[in-house]
């Protein structure tokens, strides 16, 4: 038998220890996010990525939109929901967890989430008396811990959040919101803090017409927040009981007097109207598009808005440094000196401020040829292209010319450049690989959606360094590698979506004579395999063949947020033995345009055929065209060697539709009296016929007030109110414009001018009056004689 103070020692240590046993078991406690994804119309969604934090993404199930999110530690994490193929559009919430949870994501629609606290930062005891309240559906939750959340809820609709401490003293705080989807930057954009003592402060920014200011700092001298597209700002937890100091600018001009009030309970509307008539710059777009160039000069063409002073084009980022052009032209003449991807960017200037346009231009020149041992340009492999659990593709690349381009590494490699065919891409998708000339693996990709479809792009850099016991070698040397350092860094130019980053130390065993079977045939290959020695996973397989020049199946485990893996199987492959074009079938809506063709090795000149008539004959690789007329051209390549045996190429197809565009007003909208005349002037448009200039009344009817040559003319005797004007160009070859953005002359009525404004009229009438009394008089004297 134990002695009683023993036992009773045991068991009090077993009690105090209790708490450390439960404590430590809890460190390792993970919890589960599970549910359905869909698409607008309820019905289960296409492929979809969830993400918790920076942990790895899972997708949903393809067959029923069920999704699994595993190893969620306890407490808050930022949640997001990419629809990759449902609009590319995202969604980001805040979530606590304290155990396994569900939810189901719906494109379109997200939660607003609150936390409510006390006077001392602590949060409010769960009690009915303490509520947060969605105005709108009239709904209000008691808090759990605290926290509280509504959804589903519709993105860009406008909400209300009202809480309501009943069990501290009854008042009320107010937040006014756009519900919006979020992204990396800020993900908890619907997520709102309550604290007891404090309010907002929200409202719309109008000018004198109604319409919103965007761009507007609100400030407190605290916190700023900037108006959205449509007038909102909200400013929260400012202290109830003191005064606020408001101060409100756009650019560099300040759009609205500084305004002080006493913050007070209840709600918090704060509407403003500006009589200052800010004007910041419209927005610019490139008018030319990513190309490959093989000319010395080159002309870069871009839209302005309104209220534009001049242009700022830089080449890279936008830095005084890179300005290579300032001024009021809406094009410039660019003359590259080396090949090479340029970027440009461009920036409208006025007095008030800029604005830029986020998408650059990409221009790929093609001056000189090099490293061209292995690959020529024209060489071309077709690839069926396996994306698990996406989808399946057709691609063809191309090589087009090379470039010394800069690594992951930053180190200077020398690449292959490829153009990238898809079937299914859009008119205006285009995509490009630069291709490492030793290792036949990528050093950057780019890609970028068809104009008509997004703005979106991917850009991706790559660095390969391929060791063997410590010295740099190639991968497909006679002593190969045995250790990878790889990086890769891909920039996605897609709203809330995450960028993407691999830093990895793998391993490589290669084996020689592996025999593999492919739709193009059966290669003996050497077989290339890398293991990320992190978690042992065979991160990419590759089988090159000296034949094709290239590698005949690739299977990569590391493609991306995508799919899990991607593999490649060669198709098909051709070494060109006649020239190649370089410019791209297409439908074009300009009749100015460039046909290049690629460097054919031993030509001494070429020719150009247009339907069949030779348009061009001599040593230059492209051919300016100059006001095709609209049509089906088919054009052909022919190469002339020193011997003179011609070399037939290969034909080209273009669909030329001219659209011209309509000039712009260089008049701005403005108010009148009702007797007032205006100087209305667009800018001339060349080999302009005529221009019509028409307005709309503010009853839907319309008339064209001017037709004829000039690109001004005088405009009066409009309605009273709103008159809209719009103005087209016709062409001497009959092509006509549509009708260009709308101006509008505001007319005030009658009564509404000074009462004295007709005071210039009564010395007219009185002489008028006085002159037919006279003739009465000389009448009466006439018929009295």
């Amino acid at each position: 038998m134990f002695p009683r103070n023993f036992i009773v020692t045991i068991l009090f240590v077993s009690v105090a220890l209790s708490p450390l046993i439960v404590q430590a078991e809890g460190e390792n406690v993970s919890y589960t996010l599970s549910g359905n994804v869909y698409d607008q119309n309820g019905n289960i969604a296409d492929s979809t990525s969830i993400k918790v934090d920076s942990m790895s993404s899972v997708w949903s199930n393809l067959s029923d939109g069920s999704y699994e999110f595993t190893g969620i530690s306890p407490g808050e994490h930022t949640v997001r929901a990419y629809f990759m193929n449902n609009g590319h559009t995202v969604v980001y919430r805040k979530m606590f967890f304290s155990g396994d949870m569900q939810l189901d994501w719906h494109v379109g629609k997200s939660w607003a989430t609150a936390e409510m606290f006390d006077d001392q930062g602590e949060r409010v005891d769960n009690s009915a008396l303490s509520t947060i309240q969605l105005l709108e559906l009239e709904e209000s939750h008691i808090l759990d811990d605290g926290r509280t959340e509504f959804g589903l809820l519709n993105l860009g609709d406008y909400y209300t959040l009202i809480g309501e401490y009943g069990e501290i003293d009854g008042s009320t705080q107010y937040v006014h919101f756009k519900l919006e989807p979020g992204s990396a930057t800020t993900p908890s954009v619907n997520d709102f803090d309550f604290h007891h003592g404090m309010n907002s402060r929200y409202g719309f920014i109008t000018d004198n017409f109604g319409n919103p200011l965007t761009d507007v700092v609100v400030s407190n001298g605290e916190q700023s927040v900037v108006t959205n597209t449509e007038g909102f700002y909200l400013l929260q937890n400012l202290p109830v009981g003191l005064e606020q100091n408001y101060t409100f600018t756009q650019g560099t001009q300040q759009v609205i007097d500084p305004f002080s009030d006493i913050v007070q309970d209840g709600p918090g509307w704060l509407n403003f109207t500006s009589n200052v008539e800010v004007e910041m710059p419209g927005n610019v777009t490139f008018v030319t598009q990513m190309q490959t160039i093989t000319s010395n000069q080159f002309e870069i063409k871009w839209d302005g808005g309104e209220y534009t002073d001049f242009y700022s084009l830089y080449q890279g980022e936008v830095d005084e440094e890179n300005l290579i052009y300032r001024g009021y032209a809406e094009s410039f003449i660019y003359n590259p000196e080396d090949s090479g991807t340029i970027e440009f960017r461009i920036v409208a200037n006025n007095s008030n401020g800029s604005t830029e346009n986020l998408q650059p231009l990409l221009l790929i020149v093609l001056l000189d040829g090099s490293n061209q041992e292995l690959w020529s340009p024209g060489m071309s492999w077709n690839y069926s292209v396996l994306h698990t659990p996406e989808y399946h593709q057709n691609k063809t690349y191309t090589v087009i010319g090379s470039e010394v381009i800069t690594d992951a590494f930053n180190r200077e490699q020398d690449t292959f450049l490829l153009r990238v065919s898809d079937e299914n891409y859009e008119e205006g998708e285009k995509a490009y690989r630069w291709v490492d000339s030793q290792n036949l693996l990528n050093v950057k990709t780019y890609w970028v959606d068809a104009p008509s479809s997004s703005s979106y792009f991917q850009e991706g850099q790559f660095g390969w360094n391929f060791t063997n016991n410590g010295q740099e070698v190639d991968l497909l040397s006679a002593d190969p590698p045995t250790s990878l350092h790889f990086n890769r860094t891909n920039i996605i130019g897609v709203p809330g979506h995450p960028n993407g980053y691999d830093d990895t130390i793998n391993s490589i065993t290669v084996e020689y004579d592996v025999e593999v079977s492919t739709p193009a045939g059966i290669f003996d290959t050497t077989h290339i395999s890398i293991v990320d020695e992190n978690d042992d996973i065979v991160s990419w397989e590759l089988w090159y063949n000296s034949t094709v020049r290239n590698y005949v199946k690739i299977v990569d485990r590391l493609p991306g947020s995508h799919s899990e893996m991607v593999e490649y199987e060669l198709t098909s492959f051709d070494v060109p033995l006649i020239p190649q074009f370089i410019t791209e079938e297409s439908n074009l809506s300009i009749n100015d345009f460039t046909i290049e063709w690629a460097n054919f090795q031993g030509a001494e000149s070429y020719q150009l055929l247009e339907n069949s008539q030779i348009i061009y004959s001599g040593n230059l690789t492209s051919l300016d065209l100059v006001n095709q007329p609209d049509g089906d051209y088919t054009f052909r390549v022919n190469a002339i060697m020193p011997s003179g045996h011609l070399v037939e190429g290969e034909t080209l197809s273009l669909h030329v539709h001219f659209v011209q565009s309509p000039p712009t007003f260089v008049s701005s909208t403005q108010n009148l009296n009702g007797s007032q005349e205006v100087q209305i002037e667009w800018t001339s448009v060349e080999d302009s016929a005529w221009y019509s200039l028409i307005v709309n009344y503010s009853d839907g009817t319309s008339l064209e007030i001017y037709n004829g040559t000039s690109n001004h003319t005088i405009v009066d005797d409009l309605d009273e109110g709103q008159n809209r004007l719009r103005v087209k160009v016709g062409l001497s070859n009959g092509i006509e414009s549509t009708y260009s953005d709308s101006i509008y002359l505001m007319v005030e009525s009658v009564s509404e001018i000074e009462p004295n404004s007709n005071r210039d009229n009564v010395t007219p009438q009185i002489v008028l009056g006085f002159i037919l009394i006279l003739f009465a008089l000389f009448a009466i004297n006439r018929s009295g004689e």
